[in-house]
């Protein structure tokens, strides 16, 4: 079988790493990190495994704001930054708008430089739908292909499928942060919370996927 079509499997590595460390371990090892629905399909079938991080960040304005045409996408903590240039002409003036960055493969994509750490983006998709609320748990529901929680009232929430209910952690200023999926056995409610407040002084367990070349 061509190693290109072989369905991906998620594999767990044995090792805790902050998100620049991790790039680099699952890299050497010719892999990358999961995708981000690939990590949500996984999280929501398996009980007792420790939070994962994936491959792609999740990047939205200050809370009610936009994005600024011109302007770096910069986390309003840690300053991890997303160049003007790489965003995508459509994300600029659009309220509710937020990115699904897919950075470039291997330590390259989010990367310590001169001025602070950079995402160097092979893909974004704008999306609209941003959860607007932050510092609580707010419910959503799965975009259909990024599987990003989007807003939806409690009345949309209550009659969705206990498998496609998702809660959202996000910071209130403007935020590039990794997306964090966690499962401590409590029940589904914790498979379904998605974390997209941690620094990137924070290490998680880490898991890797064969990258497009069809590495182990």
């Amino acid at each position: 079988m061509n190693p290109k079509t072989q369905p991906r499997e998620i594999v767990l590595l044995g090792m805790n790493a902050r998100l620049l460390e991790a790039r680099k371990a699952v890299a050497e090892k010719g892999m990358k990190l999961p995708p981000y629905p690939l990590l949500d399909k996984y999280k929501m079938e398996r009980a007792g495994i420790a939070s994962l991080v994936a491959d792609e960040l999740l990047a939205h304005p200050e809370k009610d704001g936009v994005f600024r045409k011109g302007w770096d996408i910069k986390d309003s903590i840690t300053a991890l930054t997303i160049p003007a240039s790489d965003v995508p002409p459509e994300a600029f003036g659009r309220k509710g708008a937020g990115l699904f960055v897919v950075p470039q493969d291997g330590p390259d994509g989010v990367k310590e430089e001169k001025h602070g750490v950079v995402v160097h983006k092979k893909s974004i998709i704008v999306f609209d739908g941003m959860i607007q609320e932050s510092d609580k748990w707010v419910p959503g529901k799965p975009h259909e292909i990024t599987r990003i929680p989007l807003v939806v009232s409690w009345e949309e929430f209550d009659r969705l499928p206990e498998d496609e209910r998702r809660w959202l952690y996000r910071i209130a200023g403007e935020g590039v942060r990794p997306l964090i999926r966690v499962f401590k056995g409590w029940g589904i409610e914790d498979r379904q919370s998605v974390k997209a407040f941690y620094k990137l002084d924070c290490a998680f367990a880490i898991a890797g996927v064969a990258n497009e070349a069809g590495a182990p």
